[in-house]
């Protein structure tokens, strides 16, 4: 799994983002600050952390967790847990795999994540 995190990080990077790898309840997070440009939080800076499932190869599965700080309640009891890490950083966890989005992609990398599930997630709440 920590190659997994590794590698998404390394793909983060390339597309301009500065990372950070820490520990959460769902296992290693890599984490960045992302602009949202969408939705009701237009116009704010999270912190935002992607974490796989379980041991699925990445980038055949894609990131199944978000981790969002600060915590954040999407209002469809999709929050399942919060945590404070090793910074004291507090963080929402949830469940958002990107379904038949990632499957139709024809290059898996974290730019169509991105770009797809991670925009729609911030799109509706």
């Amino acid at each position: 799994m920590v190659d997994n995190i590794e590698r998404i990080r390394r793909e983060l990077e390339s597309l301009g983002f500065t990372t950070d790898v820490t520990d959460s309840p769902k296992g290693p997070v890599v984490a960045f600050d992302y602009e949202v440009d969408v939705g009701s939080r237009r116009g704010t800076t999270v912190r935002v952390g992607l974490s796989m499932q379980g041991k699925e190869p990445y980038p055949e599965y894609p990131p199944h967790w978000v981790h969002v700080s600060p915590p954040i309640d999407d209002g469809r009891g999709g929050v399942v847990e919060q945590y404070t890490d090793s910074r004291d950083q507090t963080w929402s966890v949830l469940s958002r795999p990107p379904g038949p989005l990632w499957d139709r992609l024809l290059t898996k990398h974290i730019s169509g994540y991105i770009s797809d599930n991670l925009r729609r997630f911030w799109i509706d709440l």
